[in-house]
Formats: C-alpha cells, structure tokens, sequence
C-alpha cells in the first residue's frame, strides 16, 4: 500500500466493481480484466506538456487515483491517493523498418497484457507512447475495468486535448469540476431493485441450456495465458453502406440487427430456437451525472432472443428491438445478481458469448487538428479487452463494418470462429438485402431449412 492512500477516505464499491473484484482475487490470468485502447495522434507533439495534461486529468478524477484494499469488516473498499503519478513507456520508433515495428509493437502490446496492477497501488492505468514520424505517434491506453470503461475514454480525450492546448498557449484550461465516481456509488446504493429483479426473473425463468459452439473441444495444450486469440473480419464498403441503409428504412439499431443474427446463428449451431446471448451497454441511462461520468458503469447484461421462423426479419427484429428498450432501465444489475435471479441450475452460465458494440465515437470535430503544436489529430486504431466467456464479439461500426472476435483456444478452434464470423457477415447481407423475407429463409449457407408444417 502507498502512504499516500488514506484509508479514512475510504467508501463502498459499486454493484459493476464488486461483480469484477470478486474474479480478480480468485484466478490468476492478470489480463481478465484490462482493456487496452490504441490511439493514432498526428500532429507535432509536446511530449512533456501531453504527459503533463494526463497527470492533470487523473488528478481531477478521483476514480483514476483509487485503489483497492480490504477494510476492517474484511470486505474490499476503495480508497483515493492523494496523488497517483503514471508509468510512461516511451519509445522512438523510426529508425526500425515497418516489418520490425508491426513485429515488435505485437510483443510490446502482449507483453503489456500479461502485466498485472497491483490493486491497492494507483493509478490502474499506464501509458506507452511511441513516436512512429516527425508527426506521428502511437499512444497505447492500458487500464483496469476496476476504475474505467470504454465509454470514458472520449470524455478523457477530451480532457486531455483541453489541458494539452490549454499548457502548449500557456493558460489555464477552465475545466469544471467532475461528477466524483463516489456519487454514483451512492445512488446506485440507495436504488430499489424489486422492479428490476421482478423484469429479470420473469425474462430469464425457463432459460435455455447454453449449446456448445463446437461439438469437439479442442485439443488444446499450453499457458493460461496465452489461451485467447482474435480474428478480425471486415464488411465491404458496398454491403455496410447498404446495410446502413436498411438499417434506416427498418427503424432498427445496428446493435439489434447484429443481434437478432448472431443469435439467429447459434439458433443454427446449437439445434434451438430460444438463445441467450450476452451484450456490453454504457450504464449511463441513469443517475448523477452519468453521461459525462468517468469510472466503470460498462456492464454485460443478457438479451433473450426467441426464433420466430413466420415473421418477416424487420418485424421479428424491431419486436427485439422494442424488448431491449424495455429491459435498458435495468441494466445496471451486475450480472452475479442476474445470475442469482435467474434460478436453477446455478452453475449453468447465462450466456457463452457476449457482443460488445464500439459506440463511443471519436469525434472527428472535436479530435482534428493541424500541424500546429497545440493542436493535434486523434484516430481510434483499436481496443483490446479480455473476455470471461469462450468468445467475445467486438462489433466496430465505420465505412467497413468491423467483426472482431475474441476468443478462448480452450473452446474453439480458429476454424470455428472464422466459419462464424463469415456466416454472421452472410446473414447480415441477407437482412441488407431483403428485410421483408422470412427468418425461416435467414440461414447460414450450411444450414438445413425449416420443415414446412
């Protein structure tokens, strides 16, 4: 423990943060719960002002300064440092050919990975900054879902870029104080949950058995650290923009689109008409604040979808849709509650997969920027984030629709999970194409058809 936390400041975790330590203490792989986010800045950066906007910004966030240690009742608590300086790794990249540097930034990001924080010593988080050109570098973001999540980092770009411009012309950058993650723990602690238990006992009682994905575990030796692997699959230009288009026509969100599919291919798969699946949300419909809150508020909640072969995919997807509107309010409940609510079998999990939709843009207004050294050119190159379930489904929205998967070796083979994804691209194509047919007719291509009655 650094002297600098004190433990009189101390206050509860939320329901998010609780649901996550409680795996920390008990399994040993250090990546479970990071997230590494890769941002491409351009522009001529003042690499000591922009180390000194970020030590700004986690100093205006309580969140960012916390750390995590049992209290006198023995639960965990979290407690807030008085100051929390950040691990910088900078590198200069430009001597080294492109090859060595795609080879040797791949080492870089796994070797990260595998380093775990130590809880009670903040700030989670650490930087490496790599400069690539004259007017290019490569930030890697790693932090601990403990403390942030996805939906914060455009709230701290901007933050930064307002602190780092405000330094470069020598001025105050005015900021207002932020909502302290603390408030949210409170109101979370006050909120009634007997209508939210009520929605999800009702909505997951008689839930099915999760199928396996793939009949033959494989057979996989090695490292628990070294058990996940991805495969990124991207839509055409043509097929995306048309999708989008539909997408429009239907009144439908791209988020339940994927879903009715993804869930329309397991139905495939495992030989069932009723699939749980489990989908990241923000957290952020409700409380102080929320929209503009750092801290972790991400959650993963389930999203029972039921195969109506009859009806046509917009009407059978917008009912999805309408469903999940339905269930936002409560989406807050971590998913060991979920889990308790749920009923028998205990140990059966809710879902085996989960869709995570990258719905934090970048914004292009706020984020470009000119050769000028106050100002800078910010791109989202990627995120990774690990996965408690056999495969994670990063979906990124752009010119091309993005489908990166993440998956556990130990349950799938990369044969299986690219099938998958190919599959899912098909069965998106087919819902761009004619939203009007029926789902019996939205099949892979290795499916057999409905019977007729």
């Amino acid at each position: 423990m650094t002297s600098s936390v004190d433990l009189r400041g101390s206050y509860p975790l939320s329901p998010v943060q609780r649901d996550l330590l409680r795996p920390v203490s008990d399994e040993a792989d250090p990546a479970r719960d990071l997230q590494q986010v890769r941002l491409v800045i351009r522009g001529r950066l003042r690499v000591a002002e922009f180390q000194q906007a970020w030590d700004r910004v986690i100093n205006r966030h309580e969140v960012l300064r916390t750390g995590f240690v049992r209290g006198d009742d023995g639960d965990h608590v979290q407690v807030v440092a008085a100051a929390a300086p950040a691990e910088w790794h900078l590198d200069d990249l430009r001597t080294i050919r492109a090859c060595q540097r795609r080879r040797g930034l791949a080492e870089l990001l796994a070797a990260d990975r595998l380093r775990d924080f130590v809880l009670d010593v903040p700030p989670l988080c650490r930087f490496a900054l790599l400069r690539v050109s004259e007017t290019e570098h490569l930030l890697v973001w790693t932090a601990h879902h403990l403390v942030v999540d996805g939906w914060s980092l455009p709230i701290l770009l901007r933050e930064v870029l307002t602190e780092y411009r405000a330094a470069v012309e020598g001025r105050d950058a005015g900021l207002p104080a932020p909502t302290p993650f603390r408030d949210h723990v409170a109101w979370s602690a006050g909120r009634d949950l007997a209508e939210a238990e009520e929605f999800w006992r009702a909505e997951l009682s008689d839930r099915p058995v999760p199928g396996p994905l793939q009949s033959d575990p494989p057979d996989w030796r090695g490292d628990p650290a070294d058990a996940f692997d991805e495969y990124p699959l991207e839509l055409t230009s043509e097929d995306t923009c048309l999708l989008h288009d539909t997408i429009g026509q239907q009144r439908l969100a791209l988020e339940a689109v994927v879903q009715g599919c993804w869930a329309r291919l397991l139905a495939a798969r495992t030989g069932t008409d009723d699939i749980v699946i489990g989908s990241t949300v923000a957290g952020r419909a409700t409380g102080p604040g929320a929209e503009t809150l750092v801290g972790p508020l991400a959650n993963t909640v389930p999203v029972r979808v039921r195969i109506r072969p009859d009806q046509p995919v917009g009407v059978w997807l917008r009912g999805l849709q309408a469903r999940q509107a339905l269930a936002r309010p409560f989406d807050h409940v971590p998913p060991a509650m979920l889990r308790s609510w749920a009923g028998p079998p205990a140990e059966m999990p809710l879902f085996e997969t989960v869709l995570d939709f990258e719905t934090y843009p970048m914004d292009n207004d706020l984020f470009t920027g000119t050769a000028d050294a106050s100002t800078l050119s910010v791109r989202f190159d990627g995120r990774w984030s690990a996965s408690h379930h056999p495969l994670n489904l990063l979906v990124v929205p752009g010119e091309r629709l993005g489908l990166h998967a993440r998956y556990d070796l130990r349950h799938l083979t990369p044969e299986t999970v690219e099938s998958l994804l190919t599959h899912l691209a098909f069965l998106l194509s087919l819902v761009a194409t004619n939203p009007e047919r029926p789902v019996s007719t939205l099949r892979p291509p290795d499916e057999e058809p409905f019977p007729a009655d």
